[in-house]
């Protein structure tokens, strides 16, 4: 009895099992199921295709597979999200990979990683042209004029000057060895890298008068402030009226062409709006000024984006005279966003408007007086008409 007993106990505990077993098997079909649905889902909401996140895994596989060369992973990945923004067409737009996306925040923040020289070429190596001021280089006692031979042992002969600038830059607190000719005297240097600040602002009085001179090179994170800065030590030298150069400025932050403007435009004055892609309208208000001054604006062929915005927001508010060529034609703004800590896409959102609501894109900025300038001139021409209209004025 007890064996027969245990015999039916071993069966129905197979049988148990079997049955467990089964409802295993079909609630995993229902999840592979589920995930299978899930995946096309997703797939169709980013790609608009049920296998098109399949697709790109695929084309990695195959690539990888049976590609007779050699390609890393992370460059197939690389190019894949480049080829998503390329495929817009907008040359503005652009996916920035880890090296890329860092040499852009340098720029935005107009600061990195580095000595602090200013360099040009030279027949026996790379010449200091300029060293900044409170900078390794100044530190070390390095000057205008030597000559930079070798750096950590690599010569600089023949080197361009983009390899020289990477090679001199590096992380904050690691050290590199330039070998440098001073006076005829060739010698080691140990310089310690700090994060540098490129000043983008400059400005003087001109000689003799009451007329300032400023000079921005482009638009990052701290214009503004050293505008303002600039701007009002100008005024506390006698300062009446100025001379604004926009030429050679690629543009860079609007929040910062705001900051500028607020001082010389009238208050609560609309320096650039612009609708989104839902179709709000962004406003960027400068406070602005009483205190308006006479002021001329110099701009050539390479001003653009919100070196434009200033230059437009003159002429429609009647401000001042611009001077120089056509603008560049960069009416569009651009937003960035990361995609990783390391990594981002740089995507046009909108085409901005001036002032008085002018788009720019494509079209760019007619000065009011033209003033062609050649490479080879050896006179200013444009600063020299600048100069002849703010005179002018009172």
């Amino acid at each position: 009895m007890k064996q027969q007993v245990s015999k039916w106990k071993e069966k129905l505990h197979g049988l148990s099992v079997k049955k467990a077993a089964g409802t295993v098997v079909k609630g995993l079909a229902g999840i592979v199921v589920v995930t299978g649905v899930s995946f096309g889902s997703l797939s169709w909401y980013f790609t608009g295709d049920v296998l098109g996140m399949f697709k790109l895994l695929r084309a990695f596989d195959v690539v990888e597979t049976y590609y007779a060369g050699n390609i890393s992973k992370q460059a197939l990945l690389d190019g894949a999200l480049k080829g998503i923004v390329s495929t817009l067409g907008d040359k503005h737009s652009e996916y920035l990979s880890g090296e890329e996306f860092e040499a852009f925040s340098s720029q935005m923040s107009a600061s990195y990683a580095g000595i602090g020289v200013y360099i040009s070429k030279a027949d026996e190596g790379v010449l200091i042209a300029g060293v900044m001021d409170d900078s390794p280089a100044s530190e070390a006692g390095l000057k205008r004029g030597d000559t930079i031979l070798a750096i950590d042992g690599k010569p600089t002969s023949g080197m361009e000057l983009a390899d020289v600038s990477d090679q001199i830059r590096g992380p904050v607190d690691t050290a590199v060895v330039l070998t440098v000719r001073e006076d005829g005297v060739d010698k080691d240097v140990s310089l310690t890298r700090r994060r540098i600040h490129i000043k983008t602002v400059a400005g003087e009085m001109v000689e003799g008068t009451d007329i300032g001179y400023i000079r921005i090179a482009m638009f990052s994170e701290d214009t503004g402030k050293e505008f303002t800065e600039q701007f009002q030590q100008l005024r506390s030298q006698g300062m009446k009226r100025f001379i604004l150069d926009l030429r050679n400025n690629p543009g860079g932050l609007v929040d910062q062409a705001t900051d500028v403007a607020s001082n010389f435009v009238p208050p609560q004055t609309t320096v650039v709006s612009y609708i989104g892609s839902d179709g709000q309208e962004t406003k960027f208000t400068a406070p602005g000024t009483e205190d308006l001054l006479p002021m001329v604006v110099l701009v050539n062929e390479n001003s653009a984006s919100a070196s434009e915005i200033v230059a437009g927001d003159v002429q429609d508010l009647g401000l001042g005279k611009i001077v120089g060529v056509r603008t560049y034609g960069k009416g569009t703004v651009q937003g960035v966003y990361p995609v990783t800590a390391d990594n981002a896409v740089k995507l046009t959102v909108a085409k901005y408007k001036t002032a008085k609501g002018r788009q720019v894109d494509g079209t760019g900025i007619e000065p009011d007086v033209v003033v062609q300038l050649q490479p080879d001139d050896t006179v200013d021409y444009q600063l020299e008409k600048a100069l002849e209209i703010i005179k002018g004025q009172e």
